[in-house]
């Protein structure tokens, strides 16, 4: 074989925005769009509430929004990590309201850095020039700021832009996933929600993760395709159906080799609540298949 290199394609291109969240290096990356998959009673619920439990000692997210009508239900499993404020019913809008509300949380962010860059200016005044000479209209406007007691605060614990996560929980067949046009949004968008004026750390964007639940993979008037071809994170509970997990190995065969998911998948359910993630962007190629999230799955073809 022969190769020779050309001199076009070549151009250096700035790769340092990647919207990710920090995490740590065992923890999934986010923002991320995942899939909980399993019948009632599966285990689902008690599942997210281990993920919102690693987020919260993680510190992965300042906001946390839920959509479905069972909140009061389940609120053993969410009680602790959602504000009721937070919590929406399945409504055709429920979605965009959602991102309404991470817009508006990117709106006091960048209002809080030209609030500091105000202040680096009052600050630098204040040293030059006595209290005195400021005329009246200068007081009324640094007093209106809160200039003149402290300088301004974030309002979450991290001062950059906000993390938010929604979950969807019991939507299937509602108007929140039949008529909403805030979830094509988020099947393609989610890490490109609420764009930022600047930069900040890596991210161009305030982003949204978004975990769904959902008691079936593939089913008329469902999550769309288009949604789950965009997944980063697939957590399936056992399925007896297998016209099910047929589908399932169809839609994933481009991207997982079938012969190891079936090798981690009944592995990784052979116990009762037992179940498998799929990570398709792993941060280590080791950490491609999980069981009950934190058992890593390791074969010997994912080593090679």
């Amino acid at each position: 074989m022969k190769t020779e290199c050309l001199t076009c394609y070549n151009a250096t291109i700035n790769t340092g925005v990647n919207n990710e969240y920090p995490t740590p290096l065992t923890s999934f990356k986010q923002p991320c769009l995942q899939m909980i998959v399993g019948q009632r009673t599966a285990g689902k619920s008690y599942l997210t509430s281990k993920i919102l439990a690693q987020a919260k000692r993680d510190k992965t997210f300042d906001k946390i929004y839920i959509v479905t009508p069972s909140f009061c239900s389940n609120k053993a499993y969410f009680g602790k990590y959602i504000d009721e404020e937070d919590v929406f019913s399945p409504t055709k809008s429920s979605i965009n309201e959602v991102i309404a509300r991470v817009e508006a949380d990117r709106d006091e962010w960048e209002e809080f850095l030209q609030d500091k860059k105000r202040y680096e200016e009052f600050s630098k005044d204040i040293k030059n020039r006595p209290l005195k000479s400021f005329d009246p209209e200068e007081l009324i406007y640094y007093l209106d700021l809160g200039f003149l007691d402290k300088p301004p605060k974030w309002k979450y614990e991290k001062e950059e832009p906000v993390k938010s996560l929604l979950i969807l929980d019991d939507c299937l067949g509602s108007d929140a996933i039949l008529q909403s046009s805030g979830l094509t949004r988020i099947a393609t968008l989610n890490r490109h929600i609420a764009p930022l004026k600047e930069d900040h750390s890596g991210r161009s964007a305030c982003g949204l993760a978004v975990i769904i639940l959902s008691q079936t993979y593939r089913i008329q008037n469902g999550v769309s395709r288009c949604l789950r071809e965009n997944l980063s994170l697939l957590t399936l509970f056992k399925n007896k159906q297998e016209k099910q997990l047929n589908a399932i190995k169809e839609e994933l065969a481009n991207v997982v080799d079938t012969k190891l998911f079936d090798i981690a998948y009944k592995h990784a359910t052979k116990e009762k609540y037992g179940n498998l993630t799929i990570d398709f962007n792993p941060k280590e190629p080791q950490f491609r298949f999980r069981k009950n999230l934190n058992e890593l799955i390791i074969l010997e073809e994912e080593e090679n």
